[in-house]
């Protein structure tokens, strides 16, 4: 039995996400406006839909991932959408300086990065550990 809240942690994060997302869709649709779609739509992939995914695997494969792992790999994660998101909502809407929301854009896109490295390198190793009992009977 899994008991690690991890996957608990990266669903939270992602239904947060993607209710934001949600809200985001209906003001874009209720004003006519909809310059910032990029980031919506970046907010709804890398937010609600990666880290839904992750955390699908941490509760169903993961359970022998270091919690220390799956911390690096929430943080980063969501430390990249938090950046990232705003500055691509600023880039498009033309709202705030570049030398703000370019560094929010750059840093967030690579703490991003690097919350998927962590993830695939984790993946790639779970296929090189054995399986368990339970899991070939």
């Amino acid at each position: 039995m899994n008991n690690s809240r991890w996957p608990h942690a990266f669903f939270a994060a992602a239904a947060l996400y993607a209710m934001i997302g949600v809200c985001w869709g209906l003001a874009m649709g209720a004003t006519h406006n909809h310059a910032t779609y990029s980031a919506h739509a970046h907010l709804n992939l890398l937010g609600w839909a990666s880290l839904g995914l992750m955390g699908t695997y941490y509760a169903i494969l993961g359970q022998a991932v270091s919690k220390w792992v799956k911390l690096a790999n929430f943080v980063l994660s969501n430390l990249g959408v938090l950046l990232m998101i705003p500055g691509v909502y600023m880039y498009l809407g033309q709202a705030g300086p570049p030398a703000l929301y370019g560094p929010m854009i750059g840093i967030g896109s690579l703490l991003v990065a690097t919350g998927f490295l962590v993830f695939v390198v984790t993946v790639i190793m779970g296929l090189f550990r054995p399986a368990s009992p339970a899991a070939t009977a």
